[in-house]
């Protein structure tokens, strides 16, 4: 072999030997490397979010790794949460699965980290913005608050280039704008150099189920969304420019796109914007509708043309608006679904709004100048006409509908065991300014018209029983809609309901209250059969729900007022037969009230008050107050299971009891209370109840020695208060109670959980004693009596006073007693106990002689005591006589001040009218008339009780100078 061959391979070896070298160094590098630095990195990062957030944050698990994604090294966060404190406290905001984030590698030996890009898996995004606009996501640490070493740079830095997220539930609730959008399995993707001035900007999205209410209204419900969109963005010192490249975006079937930009300035945003649907036909927009696409859809036939645009443009700032111009226009449309024998046809709306833009919302105008639809010789027309929106709104809009409801199966698929019958006739028309109906001049608003529902029957497998309405007329006039009728059948239950609606115009066009009045009578209510009740039993563990369940209650709305009388022959709740019910029912500011409810239940009678408030929907609150007479123990118990958690003897009691309780909890969405948070006071009492098969009972008779203790007991006027606190109900009194011939004082506690603590203090009678306890302390006692057999110097009392503690739970009770002690120490020591015999007999001599010559003393001072007070006493009244007549007559005429100042302040606001700067003015007016008018009055009243005030210290000098 030549030289240079041998060199060749040599050197082809050695190339060879170098190549695993480093690749060995290389191996072990991305095994090592993220063993060195998994710990800092997690470290760094906790101590970066802290830094930043007013929040809990928690890591279940870390781990870090590069040989899967290498050249970027990965940190991965398992089981991350956010959880808020203060007005959010226990409320997730953020819990992700998984979170991963893209740390460039050679960072790592920098000054920096650098985020190369982040996936968020499986993440749930709960956001709650309150009325007055507190938001859970406003966490971040404001700059006031930050420690020197808080505000240094961060050790990571930004230079994202690629971002996901993957089947993430989110839940976006604000209540300051009655805004509501709840997305399910939201999938999102975004690819570019964010670090860059001019960002080629990729997303893609995809959502299964996408839902938005906004004003009450919901616009769109479980939506599948597909989202592709390409951004360019512009950064420049002065402005953020964002254009709409290629994008489509498809809801359901109805699919469209936006051209143009938005672009962010100083003090101004500028805006170009335009929709694009001419991908879309009618049929795809009938998607967005769930009763034409929940069933059916695919072998839907339509017919007609659809003209659907859309364009924004303009300034938009403090008090600028863009200009816009919206239109949707659909002609001779129709639909038909093969199966079904009619349909739906001749299909017109012409509905539009425009503005030209600037700062006079006025010029806004929102029409349909035509909507109707014909179908099986039914027939509905609608027109709506809105000017002048922001200031003195004005409407002129009809509607007419003529339906037999049976037909509507003829035409659209209903769900297997859906059905309707009945007709609905609608006439109504209202024309006219809000004006005129601010200031009274109803005759100036044509509000006219009916809406009349008769004989409907209405079927669906959500619904326990058929809803049957006999009978239902609504009447418009400009005051108010008059409910004529309602009056119906569903299951076993009958209704009929009578009653006005005022305000509702201003209600539709200015937000203002709702208004309502009614009256509603039943023969009988089953709400076992409308609620699906069925019996649980009272083991069940209590309820203590998910802090952070998205789950809401029945809420009362913020923006209605309306009073109920009911009047109930007979209801079913709960397994429970009740008669008689009357009372009240209001709702207003998000909370519904009882007032005066009465009814015959249980055997007795209950009286019921309280409020439900759901200003928190998550967790409504309760204040209620219950008044119960003479209700059987045992239905109370196996009805309501609370009362068993709080009081298990119950259980074991047979009798009548009455009661009184105000209650305080939050309870879950379906009205169960949170029994941690429960507070209350009461008290209840019993002439006589019977009580058997108490294990704790049974086992003080086994400690005691006194087994009859544990046979069935009759216990005779029962008197308790109690309350109920952190999970706990605490007697706050002693409860005396009579046990066979043992009078018993009884202090102490149950808990939630079913451990308890109790005190039993017992006088027992001293033949009741277990004679193997007495026989040794006897015999004693014997043979000191039998020295001086007259005097009976020694003796065991009548009853002997025995301490019971109870322990450990309902179910396991733990006893301890002290009788034995108890009995030991009553005796003491014999020889003192002859010796103190003596000495009492020798001081009762002496005191007998004491107490004679000290009464009569005592007899005369009292005497003249007794008439220097009267003399006293006669003078302090004259003076408070004089003193009190003062004070009144000050009263008065401040009183009168008040009120006249309060007359001319009121006349003030009502000469301004409904114009909003006249208004305002006269409302500042009038607060400073009424608070020169109060300033005044309260000078009277002080005067006149300084006055009254020098009559009595006049007084008391007369008084004190009597001897």
């Amino acid at each position: 072999m030549n030289k240079s061959v041998t060199k060749k391979k040599s050197w082809v070896k050695k190339l060879f030997i170098g190549l695993g070298i480093s690749f060995v160094l290389l191996l072990a590098a991305m095994i090592i490397l993220p063993i060195m630095y998994k710990d800092e990195i997690k470290n760094l990062a906790l101590k970066e979010v802290n830094k930043m957030l007013l929040a809990d944050v928690d890591v279940k698990d870390f781990d870090l790794t590069i040989i899967s994604t290498f050249p970027n090294l990965t940190a991965q966060f398992d089981s991350v949460t956010v959880t808020g404190r203060d007005t959010f406290d226990k409320v997730e905001l953020v819990n992700v699965e998984r979170l991963k984030v893209h740390l460039d590698f050679w960072s790592l030996f920098g000054d920096k980290f650098e985020i190369k890009g982040f996936s968020l898996v499986k993440p749930k995004i709960d956001v709650r913005i309150l009325k007055n606009g507190v938001a859970n996501y406003d966490i971040m640490k404001p700059d006031s608050l930050k420690t020197p070493e808080e505000e240094e740079p961060s050790a990571f830095k930004l230079s994202l280039k690629h971002y996901e997220i993957t089947e993430g539930q989110v839940r976006y609730d604000d209540r300051s704008s009655n805004m509501f959008a709840d997305l399910v399995n939201l999938n999102h993707s975004g690819s570019g150099d964010l670090t860059a001035d001019i960002i080629d900007f990729d997303t893609k999205t995809t959502i299964d189920g996408l839902t938005f209410k906004m004003d009450g209204m919901k616009y769109l419900s479980k939506v599948k969304t597909d989202l592709v969109a390409n951004i360019l963005m512009e950064f420049t010192e002065k402005s953020s420019k964002f254009t709409l490249r290629e994008n489509t975006l498809a809801l359901n079937n109805f699919k469209l796109s936006v051209d143009g930009f938005y672009e962010m300035l100083e003090n101004k945003s500028n805006m170009d914007l335009k929709l694009n649907t001419s991908k879309s036909t009618f049929k795809d927009l009938l998607s967005l509708i769930p009763a034409f696409y929940r069933t059916g859809y695919e072998n839907m036939v339509t017919n007609g043309s659809l003209a659907l645009n859309a364009a924004i443009k303009g300034v938009l700032d403090d008090k600028n608006y863009p200009s816009w111009n919206v239109g949707l226009k659909v002609s001779n449309a129709s639909i038909k679904y093969p199966d079904l024998p009619e349909q739906l046809k001749s299909i017109q709306i012409d509905a539009k709004s425009t503005f030209p833009g600037g700062s006079n919302l006025n010029k806004m105008t929102a029409d349909v100048d035509k909507f109707h639809v014909e179908f099986v010789k039914n027939t509905v027309d609608a027109t709506l006409k809105l000017r002048n929106i922001m200031t003195d709104p004005a409407i002129d809009t009809k509607i007419k509908a003529f339906v037999d409801l049976a037909t509507l199966g003829k035409v659209i698929p209903l769900v297997e065991g859906e059905s309707y019958n009945g007709l609905l006739n609608a006439d109504i028309a209202l024309k006219g300014n809000m004006s005129s109906i601010d200031k009274g001049r109803y005759e100036e608003f044509n509000a006219l018209g009916t809406l009349e529902l008769k004989d409907m029957i209405y079927q669906s497998p959500d619904l326990p029983k058929a809803v049957n309405i006999s009978e239902m007329l609504f009447k418009f006039t400009p005051r108010n809609l008059n409910l004529v009728a309602f009056k119906g059948k569903t299951g076993n239950s009958d209704f009929n309901v009578n009653g006005t609606i005022d305000n509702y115009l201003e209600y539709m066009f200015k937000d203002e209250k709702l208004k309502g009045d009614f009256r509603f009578s039943s023969n009988y209510l089953d709400l076992d059969e409308l609620m699906g009740y069925a019996p649980t039993s009272t083991e069940e563990a209590p309820v203590e729900p998910n802090p952070n369940s998205t789950e809401e209650a029945i809420t009362i709305p913020a923006n209605i007022d309306f009073n109920l009388n009911a009047n109930i022959a007979k209801l079913r709740y709960s397994g429970l037969d009740i008669t008689n019910v009357t009372g009240n029912v209001g709702l207003k500011d998000e909370t519904a009230y009882l007032n005066s409810v009465q009814m015959n239940a249980m055997g007795g009678t209950v009286g019921l008050s309280g409020k439900y408030n759901t200003s928190n929907p998550y967790q409504p609150s309760v204040d209620f107050a219950y008044s119960l007479k003479q209700i059987d123990i045992q239905t109370l118990a196996k009805t309501f299971v609370t009362t068993t958690k709080f009081a298990p003897i119950l259980k074991y009691v047979k009798g009548d009891v009455s009661s009184n309780l105000t209650l305080n909890t939050k309870v879950t969405p379906d009205f169960s209370p949170i029994l941690s948070t429960v507070n209350s006071l009461g008290d209840f009492s019993a002439t006589s109840v019977t009580i058997s098969g108490f294990e704790p009972l049974a086992k003080i008779g086994n400690a005691l020695k006194m087994d009859k203790l544990g046979a069935s007991q009759n216990l005779k006027n029962i008197v308790a208060y109690f309350k109920i606190a952190d999970g706990k109900l605490t007697l706050q009194k002693p409860m005396n109670l009579k046990i066979g011939n043992i009078t018993t004082e009884t202090e102490g506690w149950t808990a939630l959980d079913q451990t308890i603590g109790y005190v039993m203090k017992m006088n027992i009678p001293k033949e009741d004693i277990p004679q193997v306890l007495l026989k040794n302390i006897e015999k004693g006692l014997d043979k000191i009596n039998g020295l001086v057999p007259q005097l009976k110097l020694a003796d065991l009392p009548a009853f002997i006073p025995v301490n019971v503690n109870i322990g450990g739970t309902t179910t396991s009770p733990k006893i301890t007693t002290d009788i034995e002690n108890s009995i030991k120490n009553l005796t003491g020591n014999l020889k003192n106990t002859v010796k103190d015999a003596a000495k009492e007999v020798v001081t009762k001599v002496k005191d007998s002689v004491k107490t004679v010559v000290t009464e009569k003393v005592k007899e005369v001072k009292e005497d003249v005591s007794a008439r220097i007070q009267k003399e006293k006493q006669q003078i302090l009244d004259q003076g408070q006589k004089q003193a009190n007549a003062l004070k009144a007559e000050g009263k008065k005429q401040a009183d009168n001040v008040r009120a006249e100042g309060d007359k001319a302040a009121q006349k003030l606001i009502d000469e301004a009218g409904g114009n909003p700067l006249k208004k305002k003015a006269a409302e500042i007016a009038a607060k400073k008339l009424r608070d020169e008018a109060n300033s005044k009055a309260n000078k009277i009243e002080s005067e006149a009780n300084s006055k009254a005030d020098g009559i009595m210290n006049t007084a008391r000098e007369k008084a004190d100078a009597v001897k």
